[in-house]
C-alpha cells in the first residue's frame, strides 16, 4: 500500500477528529438531557472513526495512530474548514452537523467500492454507524422547518453559513488523481460534490426550505441558489496561497483562526 492512500486516509481521518472534538464541546451544554447524551455519543462515534482511519494510516507509513491524530503541525492537519469552526449556536451546530453528515454519506458509499478491500470495509463499516448520525440531523432539520417561524428562520440561516464552507469537503485531496489511477479511489472530488448537491437539494426542497449561498471570496467550488432555489456547484478553482479562504483551503494545510485554539486543546499533555 502506498503513501497516497495514508496521505488520503488521514485527509478524513483529520475531518473526524476535528468534528468530533467540536461536537464534544457540547457535552453538559445541550438544550435538553437527552441531547447532550446524543451529540456526545455522535462526538465518540467520529472520534472512533478517526481512530480506525489513523490506525489504518499508520499501518502503512509504519507511525504511531495517536502520532498522527496529535503529533503533527496544525499546518499538516488536512481537515475541511467546516469541521473546525466554533460551534456559535445550536442552530449552526445542527446545520453544520447535517451537512457534514450528508455529505459523508455520499463520501463512505463511494468508497465501499474501493479496489483496496480494507479501505472499502472500513467505509462500510463506518457508514453503517453514520446513518444513525444522518437520522439525527434529518430528525432535526425536520422538526425545526415544521416549528415556529422564528426557529426555522435561525435555522436558514445557519443552513446557509454552513453551506458556504461546504465546498471545502470536496477539495481536491492529497494525491486524488494517483487514487483515481490505482483504483482505491473510486470516484473524483468533483463528481462526490455533484452527488452532494443533488442529495442536499432533494431533501431541502422537501422541507421547503430555500437556501442558498453566496460568496465574497473569489472564484472556488461554492454552492449557490438557482432561480428555483435549488442549489448548484460551480467551477472549483484551487485557494489562494494567502491563507485559508471561505470554505476552501483545509486540504491543503490552510486553516483559519478557529483551527489554532482548537489545536493547543488537542495537543495539550
Amino acid at each position: 500500500m502506498s503513501e497516497a492512500l495514508a496521505s488520503f486516509v488521514t485527509a478524513l481521518a483529520d475531518d473526524e477528529l476535528v468534528l468530533g472534538h467540536r461536537h464534544s464541546e457540547w457535552t453538559g451544554y445541550a438544550p435538553h438531557i437527552e441531547e447532550d447524551v446524543a451529540f456526545s455519543s455522535i462526538a465518540q462515534d467520529e472520534v472512533g472513526h478517526a481512530a480506525a482511519l489513523y490506525t489504518f494510516a499508520g499501518q502503512i507509513l509504519g507511525e504511531d495512530a495517536d502520532h498522527l491524530a496529535f503529533g503533527r503541525k496544525p499546518n499538516e492537519y488536512r481537515n475541511a474548514l467546516l469541521c473546525e469552526r466554533g460551534n456559535k449556536d445550536w442552530a449552526y451546530t445542527l446545520a453544520r452537523h447535517w451537512v457534514y453528515d450528508t455529505a459523508d454519506e455520499v463520501r463512505l458509499e463511494s468508497l465501499e467500492s474501493s479496489s483496496n478491500r480494507d479501505l472499502a470495509a472500513l467505509a462500510t463499516k463506518m457508514r453503517r454507524e453514520e446513518r444513525y448520525h444522518q437520522i439525527h440531523a434529518d430528525m432535526w432539520l425536520k422538526r425545526i422547518a415544521q416549528g415556529p417561524v422564528e426557529g426555522r428562520n435561525k435555522l436558514i440561516h445557519a443552513l446557509e453559513e454552513a453551506l458556504r464552507d461546504a465546498s471545502g469537503l470536496f477539495e481536491l485531496l492529497p494525491e486524488e488523481e494517483r487514487g483515481i489511477e490505482e483504483g482505491w479511489l473510486p470516484h473524483r472530488s468533483e463528481e462526490l460534490a455533484g452527488r452532494f448537491v443533488a442529495k442536499a437539494t432533494s431533501w431541502l426542497d422537501g422541507l421547503g426550505i430555500p437556501v442558498g449561498t453566496h460568496s465574497t471570496a473569489g472564484e472556488r467550488a461554492e454552492f449557490v441558489a438557482s432561480s428555483s432555489g435549488d442549489l448548484i456547484a460551480t467551477d472549483e478553482s484551487a485557494p489562494s496561497d494567502e491563507g485559508a479562504t471561505e470554505g476552501g483551503g483545509g486540504r491543503s494545510g490552510r486553516h483559519s483562526s478557529e483551527f489554532d485554539d482548537l489545536w493547543d486543546v488537542l495537543t495539550k499533555t
